[in-house]
């Protein structure tokens, strides 16, 4: 059983949560953070140990004592919206429903407005020969005003994606959640030299076409 922190390492955001069995690749499921790792990919996180525990109770104050030392429910770059332990949001329904009734008015807002500074909120768009970005919070419906396929903007902004970065019909889009995009490179118009054609040409020998050196001509 163990503490650990999952960081992002594009934007420095992380997340303190627990885990009973110690999986190797589980990063946490608070709300805030596997919407973050939807939105970047699970390469772009680290795990962390912080602690190891020996029972469930001992995990659970643990949990709560890193939270509360972390400043983690408060802190902007933190991906953690409950205090831990044995309540929040990530233990059901049941769970989620007692612990946000346990909650004062101002903790509620409060707790609304930092869900909401966590999602991953809309679009910039811009062209290919023109850095300036233009923000989208209907990215469906910009699309289907520029005739894109409403599956581009998803592609191009899935590192596991062979369309990763790259535009369609001149645009460039990426959420708004993401880093900056590098200048952009239009590799259709830098030559390659054809090593396989070099000096080679097409002759003909008894009637038959063969592609052959040019020293054979």
């Amino acid at each position: 059983m163990q503490i650990y922190l999952t960081v992002n390492i594009s934007n420095k955001k992380w997340y303190i949560g627990k885990d009973t069995k110690e999986r190797l690749r589980y990063l946490g499921s608070g709300t805030a953070l596997k919407r973050a790792i939807r939105c970047y990919g699970h390469q772009s996180f680290k795990k962390f140990i912080l602690e190891r525990c020996i029972s469930i109770e001992e995990l659970n104050r643990a949990e709560k004592s890193w939270i509360r030392f972390t400043n983690a429910v408060q802190d902007p770059m933190s991906y953690n919206i409950a205090k831990g332990g044995d309540g929040g949001p990530g233990d059901g329904f049941r769970g989620a429903r007692a612990w946000f009734s346990s909650l004062s008015t101002e903790e509620k807002k409060s707790l609304h407005a930092r869900q909401a500074a966590k999602r991953c909120k809309g679009w910039y768009v811009s062209k290919i020969n023109d850095t300036t970005e233009t923000y989208i919070s209907n990215i469906a419906e910009w699309c289907r005003k520029n005739s894109i396929d409403l599956s581009m903007p998803s592609s191009l902004n899935n590192p596991k994606s062979r369309l990763f970065q790259k535009q369609t019909k001149g645009w460039r889009i990426r959420r708004s959640d993401m880093p900056a995009l590098l200048p952009y490179l239009d590799k259709r118009k830098i030559g390659h030299e054809n090593i396989a054609c070099k000096e080679k040409t097409w002759i003909t020998i008894d009637g038959k076409r063969i592609w052959s050196s040019k020293e054979n001509v």
